[in-house]
């Protein structure tokens, strides 16, 4: 089931300890919370926000059972691959091992 939800004023508050304040963006787009000193994309913190209800729009909505630990995507890593002109990417083992 999709539940539609307006994301208006979800990155105002922190999705750490839940103090919420209008002057927590440091520049476009990094949310730093002072009361507990998280650091992080305003854009995440919202979305977070948005599946923990901390919202009123979505309190009555929010699904149980989305707590608890989900720690693995904050600290999410991209993708690195080279790609040479002469033999396009290279595999990830190379990239890896690749010495200067």
């Amino acid at each position: 089931e999709v539940v539609e939800v307006s994301e208006r004023d979800t990155s105002k508050t922190c999705c750490v300890c839940g103090r919420e304040d209008d002057g927590q963006r440091v520049e476009r787009g990094l949310y730093v919370c002072e009361s507990c000193d998280a650091a992080f994309n305003a854009d995440v913190n919202g979305a977070e926000n948005i599946c923990l209800g901390i919202n009123e729009e979505s309190n009555s909505e929010s699904a149980p059972g989305l707590g608890g630990d989900r720690s693995t995507g904050w600290l999410a890593q991209p993708g690195v691959y080279l790609y040479d002109l002469s033999c396009g990417f290279q595999p990830q083992r190379e990239v890896v091992d690749c010495k200067p």
